[in-house]
């Protein structure tokens, strides 16, 4: 992997952490704590756990539970915070974060390129509720600064952003932007789920809280959901609070699937990246393709920023075929191992068409707007042989021919 950034040690924080011998049993692996509530042996020790709660102690699974906070502390650890909360899933982790952090009349700026799922709860719920969202293009923070300055207007509440963007792969200076959104008041919240712990940390470059869409990477198997919030001890503490007021929980099943999927998660993004990089540069040469979106590819405007800010570049990419949108869906449609798949960060390479998905609900002239044309596919990379990969895109792609 001689592509990697100089700095390139993938995090090797902690995979481990949050586990250890069950006291109770011995068992080697965390155990699946299966229940509501938790038992107390008088009144006044369920009366001493209301109002003296204390690390390891448990009342009734919505509060805590001990499987879902073995999670939370390993995550904590490979983020190198203080403290995290885990929630049923990424949108009930950023929803809740967001609850925590904005009131009506408070202002929200956010770079423009998001997951479909937070530009709509953005959109749909917070804009209703009172809170005023500003919109700012991916860039700002480092060709003009003067526009994410303007946009924060000495007084914003929030700084939103995600790196690298979905699904166009844009890579965002987290340094520039939370340097500019402190100035203005603001806590910086960053979803890093493209790259997980592995590949870039935001809080060592300036940001607050960091969200997770636990789904994805750090599960990596396609088979639970989750999300996570991680940052500073006070801050956490807000959001836990406020997510079991909305009852957003993580189920102990869940975070015991995901704890799994942590621990090969390292190994896993580094198949990813050496696969996503030769499909990068294989469809870069490949007539039928209009540009291809990886920060790995030297061509790539945000590639000395990602080569700055993280370990490696990941196993996501997308690509713009020369087709209009009918004769995409013949492609797609014509691949024999890649599937149509709406999530991404599994060991099986998938695939998605945003403009007819993710970003259905926006204009043809606001998805072209952000780079989001309906020839784009976005491809998460997964592990197999990277042959079978090339021959199954080649072999989609000739039915342009």
């Amino acid at each position: 992997m001689s592509d990697l950034p100089e700095h390139a040690g993938l995090s090797t924080r902690a995979v481990h952490a949050g586990e250890g011998r069950d006291p109770a049993t011995g068992a080697a692996t965390v155990p699946i704590y299966q229940t509501a509530p938790f038992g107390f042996p008088t009144a006044r020790a369920l009366e001493d756990a209301f109002l003296k709660p204390k690390e390891g102690e448990y009342i009734y699974s919505r509060m805590g539970n001990p499987t879902v906070r073995a999670l939370e502390r390993k995550v904590t650890a490979l983020e190198g915070a203080e403290d995290a909360v885990a929630a049923a899933s990424g949108m009930a982790a950023i929803s809740t974060a967001m609850f925590t952090l904005l009131t009506p009349d408070t202002r929200l700026v956010a770079y423009r390129d998001l997951a479909g799922g937070t530009s709509g709860f953005f959109h749909r719920v917070l804009e209703p509720w009172g809170v005023e969202v500003v919109w700012v293009e991916v860039g700002a923070e480092t060709g003009d600064g003067a526009v994410l300055e303007e946009a924060l207007g000495g007084s914003a509440s929030v700084l939103y952003l995600e790196t690298p963007t979905n699904p166009t792969l844009k890579v965002v200076d987290i340094e520039a932007a939370a340097r500019l959104g402190h100035g203005a008041g603001a806590t910086v919240v960053v979803d890093s789920t493209f790259a997980t712990p592995i590949l870039q940390n935001p809080l060592e470059l300036g940001a607050d809280l960091v969200v997770h869409s636990l789904t994805k990477y750090l599960g990596g198997h396609g088979d639970t959901t989750g999300g996570l919030v991680v940052g500073g001890a006070e801050a956490i503490k807000e959001v836990h609070s406020r997510l079991v007021d909305m009852g957003g929980v993580m189920d102990p099943l869940a975070a015991f699937l995901i704890m799994r999927g942590v621990k090969t998660v390292k190994v896993r993004l580094l198949q990813t990246t050496e696969n996503a990089l030769a499909i990068a540069r294989h469809l870069e040469a490949h007539p039928r393709v209009r540009r291809v979106n990886y920060p790995g590819l030297q061509s790539s405007p945000y590639h000395e920023v990602a080569v700055r800010q993280m370990r490696a570049f990941g196993g996501m990419l997308s690509f713009e075929v020369d087709a209009d949108l009918e004769e995409v869906r013949r492609v797609v449609d014509s691949f024999r191992m890649i599937p149509i798949i709406p999530s991404l960060g599994s060991v099986e390479t998938t695939l998605l068409l945003p403009a007819v998905s993710s970003h259905y609900k926006l204009s043809s002239a606001e998805r072209e707007a952000m780079g989001i044309p309906d020839g784009l596919i976005r491809l998460s990379v997964g592990i197999e042989d990277i042959n079978d990969i090339l021959g199954d895109l080649d072999y989609g792609l000739a039915v342009l021919d």
